[in-house]
């Protein structure tokens, strides 16, 4: 995309350049039209007027009016020194003389010079220069004929006076027809420039609107695209944000069990009294300690994986892990756990189970039911062909029916227990969803709760 960017934007720099370039030329070429349509006009008039005033002389023998017939005749005259000058292409300088002396506006010499150097080889300007030419002639031959007059009036002689009018007159209507040509041409050019410049405006015009149009189209894709790009990123940096919140609350609720345990082992070192029992404490203490020490290295691990460690895990090791780890508390003590694994391994992520497991065992202990004869958590495993299905059940104090939409949530507590933070369902969701797994509960208040987990094969 970015080198049709590029492309684009030197095709509207080039077709810009090109309309500059085009009016800039035209412009010129439309000023030295008007200039020679200006120096047609002084020519026609110079020889006008020459060809009144000698045919006046003619008849009046008048000197004045002899001079004045030589004054205007320079016009077209010095107008013909300019065309044999820039024909021959010598000094442009005379050119400039004689087309001052062909009474042109100074300011309108380097128009007329620069269109006769460019387009003297073109046809068109090839018709309009042989116009010029012949009537360049037909001056001179009327400068001859009045010379010729004068001379003989001067010294005296007779002159025909109505032979020497008729071939006034046959010059006048030659230079008339010429004139006519050399105007009708510069107004064909004039008009012919006017028309190509219109189409080259139309044609450049068109490319500049659909290259522009094309630029925008594409800028604004790249840019709708670097906005998706932008948007991407922010939600993925939401989720990380949020999954580095949820490892960081995970982690911190599952490292206070080992705590918990070790403080619970503490506290009955210091009160036993046998010494023969402080070694069994001290192999509890150490076992729970190398469990800790295990648990922040599956922890670590899974920081060093992206949080996305998802594969074949010994189902039987982490429930042993966790049943043990619980067995320390003092209610945990009480409690009896079956391990009935039909299932012994699983895709999953160690630590993510282990924060499953953790939190529906410790679950099940916190909210167990002391008042029965007998308090017992079975893990189950088992395949429904799709998926490892896990099943944590208890027979504790329940949950009642109206709670089950909310305990999943954040910071939501099911029972009166005090030391509850409300995020261990939330993190068990959490992190079976990490997983790509579900989880549902059945529960009856007084009888029991079953967390139902269910984890692809």
């Amino acid at each position: 995309m970015k080198k049709v960017i590029i492309a684009l934007t030197v095709i509207v720099l080039v077709a810009t350049a090109a309309i500059a370039v085009t009016h800039f030329y035209s412009v010129k070429i439309l000023s030295a039209g008007r200039a020679y349509t200006n120096f047609e006009s002084q020519y026609s008039k110079g020889e006008k007027d020459a060809t009144r005033h000698l045919m006046s002389y003619i008849y009046s023998h008048e000197e004045s009016d002899f001079l004045v017939f030589k004054d205007d005749i320079t016009i077209p005259r010095g107008d013909s020194i300019a065309r044999e000058a820039l024909s021959a292409g010598k000094d442009t300088r005379i050119a400039r003389i004689g087309f001052l002396m062909g009474a042109n506006h100074p300011d309108d010499l380097p128009e007329l010079i620069w269109y006769y150097q460019h387009f003297k080889n073109e046809a068109f300007f090839k018709k309009a220069i042989k116009a010029w030419q012949q009537s360049d002639v037909l001056v001179a031959n009327l400068n001859l004929i009045g010379s010729a007059a004068h001379r003989d009036i001067a010294a005296g002689k007779e002159v025909d006076q109505e032979a020497i009018v008729l071939q006034i007159n046959t010059i006048s209507d030659n230079l008339t027809i010429q004139q006519r040509d050399f105007s009708a041409i510069l107004g064909t050019a004039s008009r012919t420039v006017d028309h190509y410049v219109f189409i080259a405006d139309i044609v450049i015009s068109a490319i500049i609107l659909f290259s522009t149009a094309l630029l925008a189209g594409l800028m604004l894709k790249k840019l709708h695209s670097s906005k998706k790009v932008i948007v991407d990123q922010n939600l993925a940096l939401k989720s990380m944000n949020e999954r580095i919140n949820h490892f960081v609350f995970a982690v911190t609720h599952d490292l206070r069990a080992p705590l918990t345990s070790l403080s619970g082992l503490v506290s009955v070192l210091e009160k036993e009294k046998d010494i023969t029992k402080i070694s069994t404490y001290t192999e509890m203490m150490q076992e729970t300690i190398q469990l800790q020490d295990n648990y922040i290295k599956e922890v670590l691990h899974t920081i060093q994986n992206e949080n996305n460690d998802i594969g074949p895990c010994k189902l039987d090791e982490i429930v042993n892990d966790v049943i043990t780890q619980n067995s320390f508390f003092e209610e945990g003590k009480k409690v009896k756990f079956v391990s009935e694994l039909a299932v012994w391994e699983v895709n999953c992520n160690v630590t993510d189970l282990k924060t499953v497991f953790n939190n529906l065992i410790s679950n099940a202990i916190k909210y167990a039911d002391f008042s029965k004869p007998e308090q017992w958590v079975k893990v189950k495993s088992y395949s429904d062909g799709k998926h490892c299905v896990i099943e944590v059940e208890d027979n504790g104090i329940g949950i009642k029916p109206n709670q089950y939409t909310n305990i999943f949530n954040k910071y939501f507590k099911a029972g009166l227990n005090k030391k509850s933070m409300g995020l261990g369902l939330y993190f068990v969701k959490q992190a079976i969803e990490q997983m790509h797994g579900t989880i549902a509960v059945k529960s009856s208040p007084g009888s029991g709760t079953s967390f139902i987990v269910a984890l692809p094969l």
